[in-house]
């Protein structure tokens, strides 16, 4: 059973760790800008100082490209918002269907290196004053507009409870894993930093080189060239989100290996216990066959041969409880089944392999039994 979830759990892991987020995590730094309400009340004042600290910071040599979002990808801190889909069916309010809802600065996709597969990204020139629009990934094309190109149409997203006027679709990105790495994409929406403008927001730096040290101080210099007082927090690899992600997976698989490992080694030492003891038992009985003419070999496949039965009685027995407790973890796994045939065909082998082992050396000293000796045993 142990070793069935820790098999289960280790190909999960290898799987889950092989995902694709969306986006390429190397050399890709981040932090989180937040301007103070009282120093920046107005949308404006935001809109024009993150514009400024952007523009700076993709000026800083060694950066390639630079833009931002709120939130980031795995911060599992993705807002839901309602929308209406021109030309739909209408539906009573509070029946509308929702999608992940992202603010992005317009360097964000290049930076991020999230695909835009039709349409165009969004540039300087969607502005607050411009036309409303808006950004779509895979997932929300395959619900929502499965047989017709989304490019051009409307959509009307709730705002804080507000009908916003209708924003044209003008591109779709590939999907990107917001809440986790175990999570399948749903349906996601884009706007344009400036028509709905934060506070806060995550800048991302595109990097040529991961030299942290170097790279925080011209990021500092850069933010309090626009406002000395801002705090610059310290930068931080993409990579690091997806080893947190990885963390407790990472934890889980680990643990149930030791305590299966344990778990082999005291089988395998009972095996051995049972085995011994009972060519001990037995020793007159095979100096007996051994004085009748039984061959050696014959005397170890004897005692193998109870331990093949001993063995495969158990690996029955504990196939059929773990086939039944392994679907608990089901919702810890990740494109692996929770009855995963490669798995438990593997499971069993080492099983057997461990068992076979453990028999073979008190089958060998039943090989070696000197009849005359056996027969004056008692």
């Amino acid at each position: 059973l142990l070793l069935a979830g820790a098999g289960l759990l280790i190909k999960s892991f290898f799987n889950l760790r092989a995902a694709d987020p969306g986006f390429d995590p190397q050399r890709l730094m981040t932090m989180s800008m937040t301007l103070p309400r009282v120093r920046y009340p107005e949308l404006d004042q935001q809109i024009r100082t993150h514009d400024a600290i952007m523009e700076k910071i993709a000026a800083i040599p060694g950066v390639e490209s630079a833009g931002g979002a709120n939130p980031l990808p795995l911060s599992n801190n993705v807002s839901n918002r309602s929308f209406m889909v021109s030309g739909a069916d209408p539906l009573p309010r509070g029946n509308h269907p929702g999608a992940g809802y992202l603010i992005v600065k317009p360097d964000y996709f290049k930076a991020m290196k999230i695909r835009v597969l039709s349409g165009r990204a969004f540039t300087r020139a969607d502005t607050r004053e411009s036309p409303l629009v808006v950004m779509i990934n895979e997932a929300f094309v395959r619900k929502h507009f499965p047989d017709r190109n989304p490019i051009g149409q409307q959509v009307m997203i709730d705002q804080e409870g507000n009908r916003a006027p209708p924003a044209e679709v003008v591109g779709v990105v590939g999907n990107t894993r917001h809440d986790s790495l175990a999570g399948e994409p749903g349906p996601e929406m884009y706007v344009p930093f400036p028509q709905d403008p934060t506070r806060t927001l995550d800048v991302v730096l595109r990097v040529a080189s991961t030299n942290l040290v170097g790279l925080q101080a011209d990021v500092k210099r850069a933010v309090h060239e626009i406002d000395k007082d801002l705090f610059v927090p310290q930068l931080r690899p993409m990579t690091a989100l997806l080893t947190t992600q990885l963390a407790q997976p990472r934890f889980n698989m680990m643990l149930l290996a030791v305590f299966a490992c344990v778990a082999m080694i005291l089988a395998a030492i009972g095996i051995y216990g049972v085995i011994a003891y009972s060519v001990t038992q037995r020793t007159r009985e095979i100096g007996i066959r051994m004085a009748l003419g039984a061959q050696r070999t014959q005397m170890l496949g004897m005692v193998l041969r109870q331990s093949v039965t001993l063995v495969a009685i158990g690996i029955v027995l504990g196939f059929l409880v773990a086939l039944a407790a392994t679907r608990v973890m089901a919702t810890l796994l990740y494109g692996v089944s929770a009855n995963d045939v490669s798995t438990y065909a593997i499971v069993i082998f080492v099983l057997s392999a461990a068992a076979l082992l453990a028999s073979y050396i008190p089958a060998r000293r039943a090989m070696k039994v000197d009849p005359m000796v056996a027969l004056r045993y008692e």
